[in-house]
């Protein structure tokens, strides 16, 4: 009669510490085994908890293990009396596996533990890069992404704070932009200027991460916003893209830390990533502003006026809201060019351009018309109050030292300006315009440096 060998391997374990569980783990995937009883005195530890998950049988009395159901018994507790009491089970014909074979086992599981955890953090770390990769190349908003880099940048390192400054070469000047883990002070400070034997100098003429394990040990740290924060250590690596120096990246602790060289690493290569998508952000916004701003004054053009107009009507009428809208002219302008010349008259458009623009509120659309015309969308603005900010605007303008104002016909520079408001005196974004047109007509054939509303006569 041809005897049926045994294909499967029944194991106990005894100890279901750190090492217990780890070499569940493992038997627990490999067929030709079967993991047929846990033990430890512990009724909690961790490995008697993950046996009943997969529902292998457990007791915290190793005593009481049947011999007959072992082919093999691990004993990975290092207690010398279980030693001892493993002699009663080798007696049965069960195989014990304990002592030295049982710590080279343990190491074996050290070693695979170590392995696994290696690639599970390689793989962390690269699906991370993946994700920044594709959330970065798909959003246009610099602030967003700004705020997203910052965040992968502690995620990465395993930092609890961090930050990402602007560098301003023209102004000399850093600019906070992003940060996690700060007080609200901290945010505050938004701008500062670069010194020339500061920390911030010290970064930017690295190529490499520069890593301080310890800010008290740090020679000349003197940094007393970190300081007053309690940044104990950090790691700080300057953005730069083809050759530009863009800002700096910052992962801080508030605890004296050794950074891994892993970690730097990771640090450098989110920020070459990060350099280059802020680049190809703020190329897009450059060509976005120039599509729909005036080249000389800065303000909107003529086109992108007539777009926001519409969809402010649309607004307007569907919450039901007033505006207002200001159709501006500069009195006498020709005059002025053909005196001063074409420059000058550029320079005086230009100018004009900025104390319209810091003249009006953030929430105002302001806009060249053409030439010396000029237009202003006034949202949540009725006619009352419409009025008012116009002629408050034309007194400031007038009241204004332009260069050489004393040579035009009043002796000075001044507007006119002609005033619609929706719904007033206008129903839609074309009957808004063209009163506000007319009235602008009004106050030039009134004799100029006046406000006319679309249904008033000239003062």
């Amino acid at each position: 009669m041809q005897t049926i060998k045994k294909t499967t391997i029944n194991i106990g374990i005894i100890g279901a510490g750190s090492g217990g569980t780890e070499l569940i783990n493992i038997l627990h995937r490999y067929q030709p085994v079967t993991i047929s009883v846990v033990s430890d005195r512990d009724k909690d530890a961790p490995g008697l908890l993950l046996a009943k998950r997969l529902r292998i049988p457990t007791t915290t009395d190793y005593k009481k293990i049947k011999k007959g159901d072992i082919d093999i018994l691990i004993d990975v507790t290092g207690d010398s009396n279980v030693a001892k009491d493993m002699l009663e089970f080798r007696r049965s014909g069960i195989e014990v596996i304990g002592g030295a074979s049982a710590k080279f086992i343990w190491q074996l599981i050290e070693e695979q533990s170590a392995n696994r955890e290696e690639i599970e953090r390689l793989l962390f770390e690269y699906q991370s890069l993946y994700d920044i990769a594709l959330k970065l190349t798909s959003s246009e908003d610099l602030d967003r992404l700004c705020n997203i880099i910052v965040e992968y940048a502690t995620l990465l390192t395993n930092t609890p704070a961090g930050s990402l400054v602007m560098f301003d070469e023209k102004a000399g000047e850093m600019s906070l932009v992003a940060s996690k883990g700060f007080s609200k002070g901290f945010q505050k400070r938004m701008r500062w200027k670069l010194r020339r034997t500061g920390l911030t100098s010290n970064i930017l003429n690295q190529t490499n991460p520069l890593v301080i394990f310890d800010v008290n040990s740090y020679p000349n740290f003197d940094n007393p916003v970190m300081i007053k924060e309690g940044v104990a250590s950090l790691m700080a690596v300057p953005l730069i893209s083809e050759g530009k120096i863009m800002g700096i990246l910052y992962a801080d602790d508030f605890k004296p830390r050794n950074f891994t060289p892993r970690e730097t690493s990771i640090l450098a290569l989110l920020s070459k990533i990060a350099a280059l998508v802020i680049e190809k952000t703020r190329l897009f916004e450059k060509a976005r502003l120039m599509a729909i701003t005036d080249e000389l004054t800065g303000l909107y053009n003529h086109r992108h006026f007539l777009q926001q107009l519409t969809l402010e009507i649309d607004r307007t009428k569907r919450y039901e809201r007033p505006l207002s809208f200001l159709m501006v002219d500069i009195d006498h302008f020709k005059h002025y060019n053909d005196t001063n010349g074409h420059l000058a008259g550029n320079e005086l458009l230009r100018e004009f351009g900025h104390i319209l623009q810091d003249y009006c509120r953030s929430a105002d659309i302001v806009a060249r018309y053409g030439g010396e015309e000029f237009a202003v969308i006034m949202p949540e603005t009725d006619q009352k109050k419409g009025k008012s900010m116009a002629e408050r605007l034309r007194k400031v303008v007038e009241g204004y030292n332009f260069e050489a104002r004393e040579k035009q016909p009043n002796g000075k520079l001044t507007i006119s300006i002609g005033f619609s408001s929706y719904p007033s005196n206008a129903s839609s974004s074309f009957e808004l315009i063209e009163k506000a047109d007319k009235a602008l007509y009004r106050a030039k054939e009134g004799g100029r440096n006046r406000v006319c509303i679309s249904n008033e006569k000239p003062r």
